[in-house]
């Protein structure tokens, strides 16, 4: 974590976190953890002060904010090969990037939804430290084409339904 910073945490698709506070405890100078909603808002968990104690679920992102104590915690978990995501159509969904996949820009990951379900995306984003949003919207419209960031989420926005989305790795 980084000062009063945010980082999209990018979990292992199989990991022992089962709500909000447990992800939060389990992080070292975490003081607030977030989730991204389907709406593009934040619902959060704050340490000693409570809030939604949302569940946390396979293949999703999550928002984590520091204390500025300046750890990096260590995330176990591992990758699940059968995996697939669905994105529902005018909606968003902070993904939980695999720790090994082959894409590494917001083009990349645009480009091969696009190739499952032709038509569907509207925009890929990035979180911000700032918790603001960067976003790439397509070889026609542009934006800012990101890197994608080892342990990083990434927050996929679709115009219509995609489902058994398999996200590339080796």
């Amino acid at each position: 974590t980084a000062g009063a910073n945010a980082y999209n945490l990018s979990l292992p698709w199989n990991n022992n976190y089962t709500d909000a506070n447990s992800l939060l405890t389990d992080i070292p100078g975490a003081t607030k953890v977030s989730q991204f909603t389907a709406n593009a808002g934040l619902v959060s968990w704050v340490q000693n002060a409570g809030g939604t104690l949302f569940t946390v679920r396979k293949g999703e992102a999550y928002i984590v904010y520091g204390s500025g104590s300046g750890q990096t915690p260590v995330i176990v978990g591992s990758h699940d090969p059968s995996y697939t995501y669905t994105f529902t159509a005018g909606q968003a969904f902070n993904a939980s990037a695999p720790y090994h996949q082959t894409l590494t820009s917001a083009r990349d990951l645009f480009l091969s939804i696009e190739g499952k379900c032709a038509g569907a995306m509207s925009k890929v984003s990035k979180f911000t430290p700032a918790s603001g949003l960067v976003s790439w919207l397509g070889d026609a419209s542009g934006g800012t084409n990101f890197n994608l960031d080892l342990g990083s989420g990434v927050i996929v926005f679709t115009k219509a339904n995609c489902s058994g989305y398999v996200w590339p790795h080796y």
